[in-house]
């Protein structure tokens, strides 16, 4: 798996790292941890900075309560 960086173009609100999505290439899951300041949720609950949090097939992420992106597994 290859990192990539995905611009969001908002305003200050959200981090110039707001936050890391990573996939396990062994199982396939795919986890969120925040790095910014002001803070992502998952489905509206706020997650902990710098806690990997497992993600489901499908869910809402809200950056900095600014921009919320929708995750969803291709398969």
């Amino acid at each position: 798996d290859e990192p990539m960086d995905l611009a969001l173009y908002t305003n200050d609100e959200v981090s110039r790292e707001h936050l890391v999505l990573r996939r396990e290439p062994a199982t396939g899951q795919f986890f969120a941890t925040d790095k910014s300041t002001n803070g992502t949720w998952l489905e509206g609950k706020r997650i902990k900075r710098d806690v990997e949090h497992p993600l489901p097939e499908k869910i809402n992420i809200s950056v900095a309560e600014v921009i919320t992106l929708l995750f969803q597994v291709r398969k």
